[in-house]
Protein backbone atom coordinates (compact mmCIF):
# COMPACT_ATOMS: atom_id res chain seq x y z
CA UNK A 1 0.00 0.00 0.00
CA UNK A 2 1.12 3.30 -0.93
CA UNK A 3 2.52 5.18 2.11
CA UNK A 4 0.02 8.15 1.43
CA UNK A 5 -3.26 6.27 2.15
CA UNK A 6 -5.21 9.47 0.30
CA UNK A 7 -3.22 9.09 -2.72
CA UNK A 8 -5.18 5.49 -4.12
CA UNK A 9 -8.58 7.42 -3.65
CA UNK A 10 -7.46 10.32 -5.55
CA UNK A 11 -5.93 8.14 -8.39
CA UNK A 12 -9.67 6.52 -8.15
CA UNK A 13 -11.11 9.59 -8.83
CA UNK A 14 -8.87 11.27 -11.45
CA UNK A 15 -8.99 8.04 -13.09
CA UNK A 16 -12.52 7.71 -13.12
CA UNK A 17 -13.16 11.15 -14.09
CA UNK A 18 -10.44 10.81 -17.23
CA UNK A 19 -12.45 7.75 -18.48
CA UNK A 20 -15.79 9.48 -17.90
CA UNK A 21 -14.25 11.88 -20.59
CA UNK A 22 -13.56 9.23 -23.27
CA UNK A 23 -17.14 8.81 -24.21
CA UNK A 24 -17.92 12.40 -24.89
CA UNK A 25 -14.94 12.48 -26.63
CA UNK A 26 -15.51 9.88 -28.72
CA UNK A 27 -18.65 11.90 -30.03
CA UNK A 28 -16.98 14.96 -30.61
CA UNK A 29 -14.69 13.00 -32.60
CA UNK A 30 -17.64 10.73 -35.06
CA UNK A 31 -19.24 13.99 -34.72
CA UNK A 32 -16.44 16.04 -36.39
CA UNK A 33 -16.43 13.25 -39.36
CA UNK A 34 -13.74 10.92 -38.35
CA UNK A 35 -14.84 6.88 -39.10
CA UNK A 36 -14.38 4.05 -36.67
CA UNK A 37 -11.03 2.79 -38.96
CA UNK A 38 -9.94 5.86 -39.51
CA UNK A 39 -9.86 6.86 -36.09
CA UNK A 40 -8.31 3.58 -35.20
CA UNK A 41 -5.44 4.10 -37.31
CA UNK A 42 -4.51 7.45 -34.87
CA UNK A 43 -5.54 5.38 -31.77
CA UNK A 44 -3.05 2.65 -32.38
CA UNK A 45 -0.26 5.20 -33.65
CA UNK A 46 -0.93 6.90 -30.09
CA UNK A 47 -1.12 3.92 -28.46
CA UNK A 48 2.37 2.14 -29.81
CA UNK A 49 4.42 5.18 -29.13
CA UNK A 50 3.45 5.36 -25.16
CA UNK A 51 2.76 2.01 -24.66
CA UNK A 52 5.94 0.90 -26.67
CA UNK A 53 7.97 3.54 -24.41
CA UNK A 54 6.49 2.70 -20.82
CA UNK A 55 6.97 -0.82 -21.59
CA UNK A 56 10.74 -0.28 -23.67
CA UNK A 57 12.68 -2.01 -20.28
CA UNK A 58 10.59 -5.01 -20.38
CA UNK A 59 11.17 -5.62 -23.69
CA UNK A 60 8.65 -6.64 -26.75
CA UNK A 61 6.69 -9.77 -26.55
CA UNK A 62 8.63 -13.76 -27.38
CA UNK A 63 7.16 -16.79 -28.68
CA UNK A 64 4.21 -17.71 -30.15
CA UNK A 65 1.96 -17.81 -26.77
CA UNK A 66 2.94 -14.13 -25.88
CA UNK A 67 2.33 -13.07 -29.48
CA UNK A 68 -0.77 -15.21 -29.51
CA UNK A 69 -2.14 -13.28 -26.10
CA UNK A 70 -1.73 -10.18 -28.56
CA UNK A 71 -3.55 -11.39 -31.29
CA UNK A 72 -6.32 -11.94 -28.94
CA UNK A 73 -5.93 -8.52 -27.08
CA UNK A 74 -5.53 -6.85 -30.94
CA UNK A 75 -9.04 -8.73 -31.87
CA UNK A 76 -11.15 -8.94 -28.56
CA UNK A 77 -9.60 -5.80 -26.91
CA UNK A 78 -9.12 -3.65 -29.81
CA UNK A 79 -10.62 -3.96 -33.49
CA UNK A 80 -14.10 -5.45 -32.41
CA UNK A 81 -15.09 -3.41 -29.70
CA UNK A 82 -13.65 -0.11 -30.61
CA UNK A 83 -15.00 -0.29 -34.13
CA UNK A 84 -18.56 -1.24 -32.46
CA UNK A 85 -18.31 1.71 -30.01
CA UNK A 86 -17.54 4.49 -32.69
CA UNK A 87 -19.85 3.39 -34.79
CA UNK A 88 -22.91 2.77 -32.04
CA UNK A 89 -22.15 6.44 -30.28
CA UNK A 90 -22.28 7.92 -33.90
CA UNK A 91 -26.00 7.43 -32.99
CA UNK A 92 -26.33 7.41 -29.57
CA UNK A 93 -25.80 9.59 -26.87
CA UNK A 94 -22.33 9.04 -25.44
CA UNK A 95 -23.63 8.97 -21.85
CA UNK A 96 -26.18 6.09 -22.63
CA UNK A 97 -22.69 4.52 -23.93
CA UNK A 98 -20.86 4.77 -20.62
CA UNK A 99 -23.53 2.85 -19.19
CA UNK A 100 -23.85 0.47 -22.01
CA UNK A 101 -19.82 -0.25 -21.49
CA UNK A 102 -19.81 -0.91 -17.63
CA UNK A 103 -22.05 -3.67 -18.62
CA UNK A 104 -18.68 -5.22 -18.72
CA UNK A 105 -18.48 -7.23 -15.39
CA UNK A 106 -21.93 -8.14 -15.74
CA UNK A 107 -21.23 -10.14 -19.11
CA UNK A 108 -17.90 -11.45 -17.66
CA UNK A 109 -19.93 -13.07 -14.79
CA UNK A 110 -22.00 -14.76 -17.16
CA UNK A 111 -19.35 -15.86 -19.11
CA UNK A 112 -17.40 -17.33 -16.15
CA UNK A 113 -21.13 -18.87 -14.45
CA UNK A 114 -21.12 -20.50 -18.38
CA UNK A 115 -17.80 -21.77 -18.19
CA UNK A 116 -17.82 -23.39 -14.19
CA UNK A 117 -15.44 -20.66 -12.85
CA UNK A 118 -17.70 -18.89 -11.03
CA UNK A 119 -20.28 -20.43 -8.65
CA UNK A 120 -24.34 -18.70 -9.04
CA UNK A 121 -25.40 -17.45 -5.79
CA UNK A 122 -28.38 -15.40 -4.95
CA UNK A 123 -26.09 -12.57 -4.81
CA UNK A 124 -24.74 -13.20 -8.03
CA UNK A 125 -27.86 -13.97 -9.71
CA UNK A 126 -29.65 -11.02 -8.78
CA UNK A 127 -26.77 -8.84 -9.79
CA UNK A 128 -26.67 -10.70 -13.32
CA UNK A 129 -30.33 -9.97 -13.75
CA UNK A 130 -30.37 -6.37 -12.76
CA UNK A 131 -27.52 -5.91 -14.87
CA UNK A 132 -29.22 -7.45 -17.72
CA UNK A 133 -32.70 -5.53 -17.36
CA UNK A 134 -30.52 -2.53 -17.50
CA UNK A 135 -29.87 -3.55 -21.02
CA UNK A 136 -33.29 -4.60 -21.30
CA UNK A 137 -34.54 -0.87 -20.74
CA UNK A 138 -32.61 0.38 -23.12
CA UNK A 139 -32.53 -2.23 -25.66
CA UNK A 140 -37.12 -1.55 -25.56
CA UNK A 141 -36.78 2.77 -25.38
CA UNK A 142 -34.04 2.52 -27.91
CA UNK A 143 -36.29 4.19 -30.30
CA UNK A 144 -37.05 7.03 -27.76
CA UNK A 145 -33.10 8.43 -27.92
CA UNK A 146 -31.68 11.37 -30.11
CA UNK A 147 -31.10 9.42 -33.68
CA UNK A 148 -30.79 6.53 -31.48
CA UNK A 149 -32.10 2.71 -33.01
CA UNK A 150 -32.27 -0.91 -31.73
CA UNK A 151 -29.26 -1.64 -34.09
CA UNK A 152 -27.28 0.87 -32.70
CA UNK A 153 -27.67 -0.54 -28.65
CA UNK A 154 -27.19 -3.67 -30.35
CA UNK A 155 -23.80 -2.96 -31.64
CA UNK A 156 -22.66 -0.90 -28.76
CA UNK A 157 -23.46 -3.92 -26.74
CA UNK A 158 -20.71 -6.19 -28.95
CA UNK A 159 -17.84 -3.57 -27.02
CA UNK A 160 -18.62 -5.17 -23.53
CA UNK A 161 -19.26 -8.62 -24.94
CA UNK A 162 -15.58 -8.66 -26.88
CA UNK A 163 -14.15 -6.58 -23.63
CA UNK A 164 -15.58 -9.77 -20.84
CA UNK A 165 -14.79 -12.59 -23.15
CA UNK A 166 -10.81 -10.94 -23.52
CA UNK A 167 -10.94 -10.82 -19.71
CA UNK A 168 -12.41 -13.75 -19.23
CA UNK A 169 -10.04 -15.95 -21.59
CA UNK A 170 -7.33 -14.11 -19.79
CA UNK A 171 -8.45 -14.81 -16.44
CA UNK A 172 -8.80 -19.05 -17.74
CA UNK A 173 -5.54 -18.95 -19.89
CA UNK A 174 -3.13 -16.23 -18.38
CA UNK A 175 -0.71 -13.90 -20.16
CA UNK A 176 1.93 -16.16 -20.91
CA UNK A 177 4.18 -14.25 -18.26
CA UNK A 178 4.03 -10.68 -20.23
CA UNK A 179 3.27 -7.84 -18.46
CA UNK A 180 0.10 -5.93 -19.24
CA UNK A 181 1.82 -2.78 -20.91
CA UNK A 182 4.06 -5.46 -23.04
CA UNK A 183 0.50 -6.69 -24.42
CA UNK A 184 -1.06 -3.48 -24.52
CA UNK A 185 1.90 -2.34 -27.39
CA UNK A 186 2.33 -6.34 -28.72
CA UNK A 187 -1.40 -5.00 -29.25
CA UNK A 188 -0.79 -2.13 -31.05
CA UNK A 189 1.99 -3.71 -33.57
CA UNK A 190 -0.86 -5.94 -34.70
CA UNK A 191 -4.51 -3.78 -34.99
CA UNK A 192 -2.43 -0.85 -36.44
CA UNK A 193 -1.30 -2.08 -39.82
CA UNK A 194 -4.96 -3.96 -39.68
CA UNK A 195 -6.73 -0.33 -39.08
CA UNK A 196 -4.67 1.42 -41.85
CA UNK A 197 -5.49 -1.17 -44.15
CA UNK A 198 -9.44 -1.19 -43.80
CA UNK A 199 -9.40 2.89 -43.46
CA UNK A 200 -7.63 3.30 -46.72
CA UNK A 201 -9.85 -0.11 -48.56
CA UNK A 202 -13.14 2.06 -47.20
CA UNK A 203 -12.00 5.33 -47.98
CA UNK A 204 -11.50 6.18 -43.73
CA UNK A 205 -8.40 7.39 -43.68
CA UNK A 206 -7.96 11.19 -42.60
CA UNK A 207 -5.18 13.74 -41.43
CA UNK A 208 -5.70 15.19 -38.04
CA UNK A 209 -5.90 19.23 -37.66
CA UNK A 210 -5.85 21.57 -34.83
CA UNK A 211 -9.37 21.47 -34.98
CA UNK A 212 -11.79 20.17 -32.05
CA UNK A 213 -12.78 16.51 -34.08
CA UNK A 214 -8.99 16.23 -34.20
CA UNK A 215 -8.04 17.27 -30.62
CA UNK A 216 -10.43 15.28 -28.86
CA UNK A 217 -9.21 12.11 -31.17
CA UNK A 218 -5.70 12.61 -29.64
CA UNK A 219 -6.66 13.56 -26.34
CA UNK A 220 -8.81 10.66 -26.08
CA UNK A 221 -5.92 8.17 -27.26
CA UNK A 222 -3.27 10.03 -25.21
CA UNK A 223 -5.88 9.90 -21.92
CA UNK A 224 -6.57 6.33 -22.25
CA UNK A 225 -3.06 4.83 -22.39
CA UNK A 226 -2.07 7.09 -19.60
CA UNK A 227 -4.82 6.26 -17.45
CA UNK A 228 -4.70 2.62 -18.47
CA UNK A 229 -1.02 2.90 -17.12
CA UNK A 230 -2.26 4.75 -13.88
CA UNK A 231 -4.73 1.89 -13.26
CA UNK A 232 -1.87 -0.31 -13.81
CA UNK A 233 -0.19 0.86 -10.93
CA UNK A 234 -3.67 1.53 -8.42
CA UNK A 235 -4.32 -2.56 -8.83
CA UNK A 236 -0.73 -3.30 -7.54
CA UNK A 237 -1.02 -0.18 -4.77
CA UNK A 238 -4.85 -0.64 -3.61
CA UNK A 239 -5.55 -4.00 -5.03
CA UNK A 240 -8.03 -5.34 -7.73
CA UNK A 241 -11.09 -4.79 -5.84
CA UNK A 242 -10.28 -1.21 -4.35
CA UNK A 243 -9.56 -0.64 -8.61
CA UNK A 244 -12.56 -2.20 -9.76
CA UNK A 245 -14.75 0.58 -8.64
CA UNK A 246 -13.57 2.90 -10.90
CA UNK A 247 -16.72 1.75 -13.42
CA UNK A 248 -18.76 3.37 -11.02
CA UNK A 249 -16.78 6.52 -11.67
CA UNK A 250 -16.48 6.00 -15.10
CA UNK A 251 -20.21 5.53 -15.99
CA UNK A 252 -21.46 8.28 -13.76
CA UNK A 253 -18.63 10.53 -14.99
CA UNK A 254 -19.46 9.59 -18.73
CA UNK A 255 -22.99 10.81 -18.50
CA UNK A 256 -21.73 14.24 -16.12
CA UNK A 257 -19.61 14.66 -18.74
CA UNK A 258 -21.77 14.40 -21.87
CA UNK A 259 -24.53 16.64 -20.42
CA UNK A 260 -21.54 19.96 -19.87
CA UNK A 261 -19.91 19.29 -22.92
CA UNK A 262 -22.48 17.76 -25.07
CA UNK A 263 -25.42 19.45 -23.29
CA UNK A 264 -27.17 16.13 -23.32
CA UNK A 265 -30.19 15.24 -21.38
CA UNK A 266 -31.69 11.56 -21.04
CA UNK A 267 -35.14 10.50 -20.88
CA UNK A 268 -36.42 8.66 -17.71
CA UNK A 269 -35.44 5.13 -19.03
CA UNK A 270 -31.87 6.44 -19.55
CA UNK A 271 -32.19 7.24 -15.71
CA UNK A 272 -33.87 3.89 -14.51
CA UNK A 273 -31.28 2.23 -16.71
CA UNK A 274 -27.97 3.60 -14.96
CA UNK A 275 -30.16 2.73 -11.26
CA UNK A 276 -30.32 -0.88 -12.54
CA UNK A 277 -26.69 -0.90 -13.64
CA UNK A 278 -25.34 0.27 -10.94
CA UNK A 279 -27.49 -2.00 -8.35
CA UNK A 280 -25.84 -4.54 -10.58
CA UNK A 281 -22.37 -3.71 -10.04
CA UNK A 282 -22.56 -3.42 -6.71
CA UNK A 283 -23.76 -7.23 -6.91
CA UNK A 284 -21.57 -8.72 -9.09
CA UNK A 285 -18.27 -7.10 -8.06
CA UNK A 286 -16.04 -8.97 -5.96
CA UNK A 287 -16.47 -9.00 -1.81
CA UNK A 288 -14.02 -8.05 0.89
CA UNK A 289 -13.16 -6.23 3.37
CA UNK A 290 -9.55 -5.67 3.02
CA UNK A 291 -7.45 -3.29 1.04
CA UNK A 292 -4.52 -5.33 -0.47
CA UNK A 293 -2.01 -4.92 -2.87
CA UNK A 294 -2.68 -7.30 -6.14
CA UNK A 295 -0.50 -8.56 -8.82
CA UNK A 296 -1.08 -7.00 -11.87
CA UNK A 297 -3.49 -8.72 -14.56
CA UNK A 298 -5.88 -8.15 -16.10
CA UNK A 299 -7.52 -6.83 -19.79
CA UNK A 300 -6.11 -4.50 -21.98
CA UNK A 301 -8.49 -2.27 -23.66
Amino acid sequence: MTKHPFLPWVALLTFGAGWGAMQPANKLVVGGGFEPFGIMVWQGMITLILAGTLAHRLGWPRGRAQWGVCVQIAVLGTLIPHFASFTAVAHLPAGLMAIILSSIPVFALAMGLGLGRDVLTVRLALGLCLGLAAMAVIALSSGSFAGGSLWAVLVGLLAPLCYAANSTVLAARGMSGLHPLQAFAGAAVLFLPVSVIAAAVTGQLRMIGFDIPSLALVASAVGHTLIYTGFLWLVTQAGAVFASQTAYLVTGFGIIWSMLILGERYSAAVWVALILMFAGLSLVRPVTKTVAPARVSGEIK
